[in-house]
Protein backbone atom coordinates (compact mmCIF):
# COMPACT_ATOMS: atom_id res chain seq x y z
CA UNK A 1 0.00 0.00 0.00
CA UNK A 2 1.09 3.58 -1.28
CA UNK A 3 0.07 6.37 1.22
CA UNK A 4 -1.87 9.00 -1.05
CA UNK A 5 -1.42 6.65 -4.11
CA UNK A 6 -3.82 8.74 -5.89
CA UNK A 7 -1.54 12.72 -5.36
CA UNK A 8 0.01 11.93 -8.21
CA UNK A 9 -3.02 11.50 -10.58
CA UNK A 10 -4.87 14.22 -8.96
CA UNK A 11 -1.82 16.41 -10.12
CA UNK A 12 -2.00 15.55 -13.56
CA UNK A 13 -5.66 16.34 -14.16
CA UNK A 14 -7.79 19.37 -14.23
CA UNK A 15 -8.89 18.84 -10.51
CA UNK A 16 -7.22 21.14 -7.45
CA UNK A 17 -8.13 19.30 -4.97
CA UNK A 18 -9.53 15.70 -3.83
CA UNK A 19 -12.37 17.89 -2.85
CA UNK A 20 -13.01 18.69 -6.07
CA UNK A 21 -12.41 15.46 -7.36
CA UNK A 22 -15.29 13.70 -4.54
CA UNK A 23 -17.79 16.50 -5.94
CA UNK A 24 -17.26 15.72 -9.80
CA UNK A 25 -17.63 11.76 -8.78
CA UNK A 26 -20.57 12.06 -6.26
CA UNK A 27 -19.02 10.34 -3.34
CA UNK A 28 -18.07 12.14 0.04
CA UNK A 29 -14.56 13.99 0.87
CA UNK A 30 -13.90 11.23 3.49
CA UNK A 31 -14.44 8.37 0.64
CA UNK A 32 -11.90 9.71 -1.50
CA UNK A 33 -9.68 10.29 1.26
CA UNK A 34 -9.83 7.09 2.66
CA UNK A 35 -9.52 5.89 -0.98
CA UNK A 36 -6.42 8.10 -1.59
CA UNK A 37 -4.66 6.72 1.77
CA UNK A 38 -5.58 2.80 0.67
CA UNK A 39 -5.30 1.21 -2.81
CA UNK A 40 -6.73 -2.02 -1.97
CA UNK A 41 -10.33 0.09 -1.76
CA UNK A 42 -10.20 0.65 -5.48
CA UNK A 43 -12.52 -1.71 -7.61
CA UNK A 44 -12.90 -1.54 -11.20
CA UNK A 45 -15.98 0.25 -11.59
CA UNK A 46 -14.25 2.88 -9.20
CA UNK A 47 -11.15 2.92 -11.45
CA UNK A 48 -13.61 3.61 -14.16
CA UNK A 49 -15.26 6.23 -13.39
CA UNK A 50 -12.28 7.72 -12.14
CA UNK A 51 -10.16 7.32 -14.61
CA UNK A 52 -12.55 9.35 -16.96
CA UNK A 53 -12.34 12.03 -14.84
CA UNK A 54 -8.54 11.97 -14.18
CA UNK A 55 -7.61 11.54 -17.62
CA UNK A 56 -6.21 7.95 -17.55
CA UNK A 57 -6.83 4.52 -17.80
CA UNK A 58 -8.24 2.08 -15.16
CA UNK A 59 -5.27 -0.55 -15.37
CA UNK A 60 -3.40 2.82 -14.67
CA UNK A 61 -5.32 3.28 -11.43
CA UNK A 62 -5.35 -0.54 -10.48
CA UNK A 63 -2.07 -1.26 -11.09
CA UNK A 64 -1.07 1.89 -9.14
CA UNK A 65 1.14 3.55 -12.52
CA UNK A 66 0.98 7.16 -12.17
CA UNK A 67 2.54 9.32 -14.76
CA UNK A 68 6.14 9.66 -14.50
CA UNK A 69 6.71 13.83 -14.07
CA UNK A 70 3.76 16.03 -14.82
CA UNK A 71 4.00 16.78 -18.17
CA UNK A 72 2.85 20.51 -19.04
CA UNK A 73 3.71 23.60 -19.92
CA UNK A 74 2.12 27.04 -18.53
CA UNK A 75 -0.68 28.40 -20.59
CA UNK A 76 -0.10 31.43 -22.95
CA UNK A 77 -2.89 33.72 -22.47
CA UNK A 78 -3.39 36.70 -25.06
CA UNK A 79 -5.27 38.93 -23.03
CA UNK A 80 -2.66 39.11 -20.43
CA UNK A 81 -0.96 42.63 -20.20
CA UNK A 82 3.10 41.91 -21.37
CA UNK A 83 5.41 41.17 -18.69
CA UNK A 84 8.88 42.60 -18.33
CA UNK A 85 11.52 40.35 -19.56
CA UNK A 86 14.66 39.92 -17.99
CA UNK A 87 18.04 37.64 -19.48
CA UNK A 88 15.73 34.51 -21.69
CA UNK A 89 12.88 34.87 -20.10
CA UNK A 90 10.01 35.37 -22.52
CA UNK A 91 5.94 35.64 -22.32
CA UNK A 92 3.53 33.82 -22.70
CA UNK A 93 4.41 30.31 -21.89
CA UNK A 94 7.20 29.29 -20.14
CA UNK A 95 8.86 25.74 -19.07
CA UNK A 96 10.14 26.74 -15.42
CA UNK A 97 8.21 23.88 -14.20
CA UNK A 98 8.15 20.98 -16.58
CA UNK A 99 10.39 18.13 -16.57
CA UNK A 100 11.42 15.55 -19.46
CA UNK A 101 10.52 12.12 -19.24
CA UNK A 102 13.31 11.52 -21.21
CA UNK A 103 16.80 13.97 -20.84
CA UNK A 104 16.97 16.17 -23.87
CA UNK A 105 13.45 16.25 -24.99
CA UNK A 106 11.43 19.01 -26.61
CA UNK A 107 7.44 19.49 -25.26
CA UNK A 108 4.70 19.20 -27.78
CA UNK A 109 1.89 21.09 -26.27
CA UNK A 110 -1.97 20.99 -27.17
CA UNK A 111 -1.85 24.27 -28.94
CA UNK A 112 -2.34 24.24 -32.84
CA UNK A 113 -0.90 27.06 -34.74
CA UNK A 114 -3.19 28.17 -37.23
CA UNK A 115 -2.15 28.86 -41.28
CA UNK A 116 -5.77 30.17 -41.08
CA UNK A 117 -7.21 29.91 -37.77
CA UNK A 118 -5.37 27.94 -34.62
CA UNK A 119 -7.17 26.04 -31.86
CA UNK A 120 -5.51 25.77 -28.09
CA UNK A 121 -6.07 22.54 -26.22
CA UNK A 122 -7.53 21.67 -22.60
CA UNK A 123 -6.03 23.67 -20.04
CA UNK A 124 -5.32 21.87 -16.64
CA UNK A 125 -4.62 23.38 -13.55
CA UNK A 126 -1.47 21.86 -11.16
CA UNK A 127 -0.81 22.78 -7.74
CA UNK A 128 3.01 24.73 -8.03
CA UNK A 129 4.17 24.88 -4.24
CA UNK A 130 1.40 26.79 -2.47
CA UNK A 131 -0.11 28.23 -5.80
CA UNK A 132 -2.22 26.68 -8.33
CA UNK A 133 -1.08 27.39 -12.39
CA UNK A 134 -2.71 26.66 -15.72
CA UNK A 135 -1.18 25.07 -18.17
CA UNK A 136 -1.41 23.14 -21.33
CA UNK A 137 -0.66 18.99 -21.75
CA UNK A 138 2.56 17.75 -23.76
CA UNK A 139 1.38 15.39 -25.95
CA UNK A 140 4.54 14.40 -26.99
CA UNK A 141 8.45 14.51 -26.76
CA UNK A 142 10.81 14.98 -29.38
CA UNK A 143 14.99 14.75 -28.78
CA UNK A 144 16.28 17.13 -30.28
CA UNK A 145 20.04 18.08 -29.08
CA UNK A 146 20.80 21.20 -27.10
CA UNK A 147 23.78 21.64 -29.44
CA UNK A 148 21.40 21.99 -32.19
CA UNK A 149 19.37 24.36 -30.73
CA UNK A 150 21.84 26.48 -29.68
CA UNK A 151 24.08 26.38 -32.47
CA UNK A 152 21.40 25.72 -35.21
CA UNK A 153 18.82 27.04 -35.16
CA UNK A 154 19.89 30.22 -32.87
CA UNK A 155 17.32 28.90 -29.96
CA UNK A 156 16.91 28.71 -26.43
CA UNK A 157 16.76 24.71 -25.32
CA UNK A 158 14.84 26.07 -22.14
CA UNK A 159 12.38 28.35 -23.98
CA UNK A 160 11.54 25.98 -27.19
CA UNK A 161 8.89 24.52 -27.72
CA UNK A 162 6.79 22.44 -30.74
CA UNK A 163 3.90 23.39 -31.92
CA UNK A 164 1.39 21.09 -34.74
CA UNK A 165 0.32 23.38 -37.65
CA UNK A 166 -2.98 23.51 -39.32
CA UNK A 167 -4.63 25.53 -41.90
CA UNK A 168 -2.67 26.36 -45.36
CA UNK A 169 -2.10 29.59 -45.59
CA UNK A 170 1.48 29.40 -44.66
CA UNK A 171 1.38 26.60 -47.82
CA UNK A 172 3.77 25.80 -49.50
CA UNK A 173 6.43 26.53 -47.01
CA UNK A 174 4.43 25.11 -43.79
CA UNK A 175 1.80 22.54 -45.02
CA UNK A 176 -0.90 21.13 -42.33
CA UNK A 177 0.31 18.51 -40.10
CA UNK A 178 3.91 19.63 -39.93
CA UNK A 179 5.59 20.76 -36.79
CA UNK A 180 7.80 23.94 -35.72
CA UNK A 181 9.78 25.03 -32.94
CA UNK A 182 8.89 27.86 -31.42
CA UNK A 183 11.55 29.56 -29.21
CA UNK A 184 9.28 32.29 -26.80
CA UNK A 185 12.12 33.78 -25.65
CA UNK A 186 12.65 35.55 -29.10
CA UNK A 187 9.05 37.30 -28.83
CA UNK A 188 9.56 41.00 -30.43
CA UNK A 189 10.39 41.20 -33.67
CA UNK A 190 14.45 41.89 -34.18
CA UNK A 191 13.90 40.35 -37.81
CA UNK A 192 11.40 40.12 -40.79
CA UNK A 193 10.78 36.27 -40.72
CA UNK A 194 7.98 33.78 -39.37
CA UNK A 195 6.71 33.87 -36.18
CA UNK A 196 3.96 32.47 -33.77
CA UNK A 197 1.22 35.30 -33.23
CA UNK A 198 -1.85 36.52 -31.71
CA UNK A 199 -3.88 39.47 -32.24
CA UNK A 200 -4.97 39.50 -28.46
CA UNK A 201 -8.09 37.97 -29.30
CA UNK A 202 -7.76 34.66 -31.76
CA UNK A 203 -5.83 31.63 -31.59
CA UNK A 204 -2.45 31.36 -32.21
CA UNK A 205 -1.26 31.91 -35.84
CA UNK A 206 1.65 31.24 -37.91
CA UNK A 207 2.62 33.95 -40.11
CA UNK A 208 5.72 35.93 -42.08
CA UNK A 209 6.15 39.25 -40.18
CA UNK A 210 7.95 42.30 -42.32
CA UNK A 211 8.40 45.82 -40.65
CA UNK A 212 7.43 48.66 -42.99
CA UNK A 213 10.52 50.77 -43.12
CA UNK A 214 9.61 54.62 -41.30
CA UNK A 215 6.54 53.81 -40.27
CA UNK A 216 5.57 55.87 -36.84
CA UNK A 217 4.67 54.56 -35.14
CA UNK A 218 5.97 51.60 -36.31
CA UNK A 219 3.92 49.07 -38.28
CA UNK A 220 4.52 45.55 -39.57
CA UNK A 221 2.64 43.52 -42.47
CA UNK A 222 1.34 40.06 -41.93
CA UNK A 223 2.03 38.05 -44.58
CA UNK A 224 0.52 34.78 -45.56
CA UNK A 225 3.21 32.51 -48.04
CA UNK A 226 0.06 31.26 -50.00
CA UNK A 227 0.29 33.86 -52.71
CA UNK A 228 -4.09 33.58 -52.85
CA UNK A 229 -4.13 35.57 -49.53
CA UNK A 230 -4.35 38.86 -48.91
CA UNK A 231 -1.39 40.51 -46.77
CA UNK A 232 -2.24 42.93 -43.75
CA UNK A 233 -0.62 45.95 -42.26
CA UNK A 234 -1.01 46.83 -38.64
CA UNK A 235 0.43 48.50 -35.89
CA UNK A 236 3.36 46.46 -34.15
CA UNK A 237 1.88 47.18 -30.65
CA UNK A 238 -1.26 45.08 -31.63
CA UNK A 239 0.68 42.23 -32.38
CA UNK A 240 1.71 39.68 -29.38
CA UNK A 241 4.75 38.11 -30.64
CA UNK A 242 4.47 34.82 -29.04
CA UNK A 243 8.13 33.34 -30.47
CA UNK A 244 10.03 32.78 -33.42
CA UNK A 245 10.00 29.66 -35.73
CA UNK A 246 13.31 28.41 -35.68
CA UNK A 247 12.74 25.09 -36.90
CA UNK A 248 10.40 22.68 -39.24
CA UNK A 249 9.73 18.98 -38.85
CA UNK A 250 7.88 17.84 -41.93
CA UNK A 251 7.14 14.97 -43.94
CA UNK A 252 8.78 14.86 -47.62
Amino acid sequence: MTKNWLDPFLKASKFTSQEELAEAIGVSRATINRLANDHSQLKRDRAEALAKLLGTTPEALILNRPPQGVSWVSSFDPDTPDQSHEGESGGGYTREHWRPHMNGAVPEIDVKLGAGEGSIGDVINLPVSASQVSGHQVVAEWFIPDAYLRNEVRASPSHTLIMEVVGDSMFPTYSPGDRVLVDLSQDRLVSDTVYAISDGYSEPQIKRLQRVPFSEPTEVRIISDNPNLETFTVELSRVKIIGRICGHIARR
